[in-house]
């Protein structure tokens, strides 16, 4: 349909943040129908099945390569599978979806700040983008007013949701470099398996409070679907094909586009009010990335030449 690959890419890019941004208020729709280690759980499960109707025969042959890659991959499924999005759904039921989506999109910031402290050096510009964006962050966290920042009285969902961001900034570090021989499916369905054991004794301790609850519904069936299905794994084979068709520069660009649609989606479905607040740290946290992904002076000079 797309002959261009970067138009193509693009849609990719786009759909995928389509149906990210859907997750956010699906989390809101789900707050106390299903405990969120539990739904973490079901949706993890619904992908891990489908995997394994298709990717098993290729785990089968890499299984030699992805046995010198399983540290990474259980880190990857500690940070992606064990602890994001259930910290995204416990902090789901004490704040918003737009706010949710916001935080989210400092993942960039943390990997930055990670890859620092591994001793990669970043452009100053990185720097100056990610200083933008945090400081968009924190006016999020304390919605607007100084006087919360001074006496630390942030949202308790606004900082899991800042650990959930850390988090993901961990797991895109660790799968970075991916082996020849190893396929994104086999990754997965190794780092969805891993992750969900480890969340078992979550899944014990959530069962032992008098609070858990799992609501055989519409809403709670519909929420494990499209989070097992349309975030775990349609928008997951999206992401990939942007990356290949657009590059991970433009892609990226995309993906910031989700604090909007999360915003746009609380509104239209769960009634959610967008502020000032949200405006003006979203201008911050968008603005800052974008600045980031700013080249040096030094290097485009170089590029523009060779155009």
């Amino acid at each position: 349909m797309f002959k261009n690959p970067v138009v193509r890419g693009s849609v990719y890019a786009l759909l995928t943040t389509v149906i990210w941004s859907g997750n956010f208020v699906v989390a809101r729709m789900a707050v106390g129908k299903i405990s969120p280690m539990s739904l973490g759980a079901a949706r993890w499960l619904v992908a891990l099945v489908v995997l394994c109707c298709f990717a098993l025969p290729k785990l089968k042959r890499e299984w030699p390569v992805a046995k010198k890659f399983m540290p990474q991959i259980l880190v990857a499924g500690l940070t992606a599978v064990t602890l994001y999005n259930p910290l995204c759904y416990l902090g789901a039921a004490t704040t918003s979806a737009i706010n949710l989506a916001l935080i989210s999109v400092t993942t960039p910031i943390f990997i930055v700040i990670i890859c620092s402290m591994l001793g990669e050096k970043q452009p100053v510009n990185t720097w100056i983008g990610c200083t933008i964006a945090l400081a968009g962050s924190i006016y999020l966290v304390a919605n607007g007013q100084l006087d919360r920042l001074m006496g630390l009285q942030f949202a308790f969902g606004d900082i899991l949701m800042l650990g959930a961001a850390v988090g993901f900034a961990v797991y895109s570090i660790v799968l970075r470099k991916i082996p020849e021989g190893l396929s994104q499916s086999t990754i997965l369905t190794l780092m969805v398996f891993f992750g969900l054991i480890m969340l078992i004794p979550f899944l014990i301790w959530e069962w032992s409070q008098p609070t858990a609850t799992f609501e055989f519904s519409g809403t709670v069936i519909f929420s494990i679907l499209y989070t097992g299905i349309g975030n775990s794994l349609i928008a997951w084979w999206l992401w990939n094909l942007a990356l290949e068709n657009a590059g991970a520069a433009r892609a990226g660009m995309i993906y910031y586009g989700l604090p909007l649609l999360s915003g746009l989606f609380g509104y239209l479905f769960i009634g959610e009010t967008m502020g000032m607040v949200h405006l003006v740290s979203g201008i911050l946290i968008v603005g800052g990335i974008i600045w980031s992904s700013r080249a040096p002076k030094a290097a485009a000079a170089p590029a523009e030449a060779a155009q």
